[in-house]
This record gives structure tokens, C-alpha cells and sequence, in this order.
């Protein structure tokens, strides 16, 4: 009777199980699997470490140990790494701060040269306005020098030059009839305004009535045009002026003030003539034609 096998899986024994062994024991666990195993016979050669399913009557290889003295490894590389480029990072941070440092001291270095080249300079401009300036001191002094060299009057000559400056002064406010009242007396002024009225001078003398306004006017001819002014700007009509009586001596406000004379000139109404004038050695009239 010829012999039958049973084809149906069998249970393998759980000593057959793959397990996790170290490589200097593979060929022992080989040996002694091979020493307890009658159907299964392991091979001379090295076992492969390839994670294939197991099949029923075959051992897998165990699997491939993760060492710890690799990962350490790559784990120290990295921070030796890191802390290469921290060193590298430092080493540029602080040559760049170097740099910066240098370039500010050469711009400060340039600013401090500068201010002294612009204070030399203006330093220099002062010292040589200084030096033109006692120059032109020296020049005027010797030009102030040389005038006074010009022959001038000695003191014998100064009361007469004195008084004839005086005497120009009163010939000038007087209009020439302090000193020529025989060739002023009956000569005509015009007036340099408004509708140009015409007076008659008569040294001397002291037009009579009243004054209508009083008035400092400086001259003989100012009091003449203060007539004449105030008979185109008096609207009234009431008092016209028709002479004048100015007195030079009232000219000085002190010398008016200590006689309480309100001016040196006195607008006088109408009418007014020639044969009315009184006789006033210090006085001027001037009649309106």
C-alpha cells in the first residue's frame, strides 16, 4: 500500500519563532536550532537579513539591531556641527562691530580735521581784518594830522569870527532887515504857495491890532507864509490875515518863554496899512497887498 502524506499546515513549534539575537551568536542559535530541529536544516552559509515573510518550514532572519553607538554618533556630529557655525556666526558678528567701529572714528577723525582746516581759516580771516582796520586807524590818523596842520584862527581872531557868526544867524532869520533894513523896508515877497500872495516888508516896524494866532516860524519869510496859509485854510472867513509882526529875539523858545511870548511870529487882522505902522526896533512887518 503505497504511503500518503498529509498535505494540511502543520503548527510549527514555538521554539522555531524568529527571535532577536546578536550576530556573534547567529551560529550557535543555528547550531543549536539545527541540533533540535529534524525537518528544517540550516545552511552553511550567512544568514540574509531580509524581512520577508516566514514560511512553514523555514526560519526568518532576525532583524537588524538599531545600535546605540550610531545614533550617539550622528547625535555628536550635529551638535559639533551647530557649534561650528555658533563659532563662525560669533566670529562674523564681531568683525562686522569691528568694522563699524572703524569707519565711525575715521568719519569722526575727518570731522575733528575739518573743524580745525574751517577754524584755521576763519582765525586767519579775523587776524587780517584786524590788521586792515589798524591800518585804516593809521591812515586817518595821519590824515587827521595833516588838517590840522591847516593855519586856523589863533585866539586873538575868535571873538570876531564869533561875532560874526552871530551876525549872520540874525541876518538870516531877519531875511536881511537886521542888517540892510533901509534896502529891505518896502520891497515885495511872494509867496511860494497857494495862490501865490504878495506882501510888502517893512523893517523896523509893528503891524498894530490884536494877534488872531501866534506861532513859532523861525524866519522873517516863514511868518510871511504862515499868513498866507492861514488865509487859504480858514474856512470861516472871519479873520482874514493882512500883516505880520515877527520878532527874531522870541526866536530862542527860552528867550520867548522868559517873557511869556507865545511865538515869534503874530498874524494880524485887517484892515492894515502903511501910515498905522508902529515904530519897533526889533520887530519886522510885512503887509498884505
Amino acid at each position: 500500500m503505497t504511503a500518503q502524506f498529509d498535505t494540511a499546515p502543520e503548527v510549527v513549534p514555538s521554539d522555531n519563532l524568529p527571535q532577536v539575537v546578536n550576530h556573534e551568536t547567529d551560529q550557535t542559535h543555528w547550531s543549536h536550532h539545527q541540533s533540535h530541529n529534524s525537518y528544517a536544516s540550516p545552511t552553511s552559509e550567512a544568514p540574509s537579513y531580509n524581512f520577508t515573510q516566514p514560511q512553514y518550514g523555514q526560519h526568518a532572519p532576525p532583524p537588524v539591531p538599531v545600535k546605540e553607538d550610531h545614533a550617539s554618533q550622528a547625535h555628536a556630529n550635529a551638535d559639533s556641527t551647530s557649534s561650528e557655525r555658533e563659532k563662525k556666526s560669533r566670529k562674523g558678528g564681531c568683525s562686522c562691530l569691528v568694522i563699524a567701529l572703524i569707519i565711525a572714528l575715521a568719519i569722526a577723525c575727518a570731522a575733528v580735521v575739518g573743524l580745525a582746516a574751517a577754524t584755521g581759516v576763519a582765525f586767519k580771516r579775523a587776524h587780517d581784518k584786524d590788521a586792515e582796520l589798524v591800518a585804516l586807524r593809521a591812515s586817518a590818523a595821519d590824515v587827521f594830522a595833516s588838517s590840522s596842520d591847516v593855519p586856523t584862527a589863533t585866539s586873538t581872531d575868535s571873538s570876531p569870527s564869533s561875532t560874526a557868526t552871530d551876525a549872520d544867524e540874525t541876518v538870516d532869520i531877519t531875511n536881511g532887515c537886521s542888517a540892510k533894513k533901509d534896502t529891505i523896508s518896502g520891497t515885495s515877497y511872494t509867496s511860494d504857495f497857494f495862490n501865490n500872495a504878495k506882501f510888502t516888508m517893512y523893517c523896523n516896524t509893528n503891524a498894530p491890532r490884536d494877534p488872531i494866532f501866534s506861532l513859532f516860524s523861525g524866519s522873517f519869510h516863514g511868518c510871511i507864509e504862515a499868513c498866507s496859509n492861514w488865509n487859504n485854510n480858514n474856512k470861516t472867513k472871519a479873520d482874514t490875515c493882512e500883516g505880520v509882526s515877527f520878532v527874531p529875539f522870541w526866536a530862542d523858545i527860552d528867550k520867548a518863554a522868559g517873557n511869556d511870548a507865545p511865538g515869534d511870529c503874530y498874524l494880524k487882522p485887517g484892515p492894515q496899512s502903511k501910515g498905522k505902522l508902529d515904530d519897533a526896533p526889533d520887530t519886522h512887518a510885512a503887509l498884505l497887498k
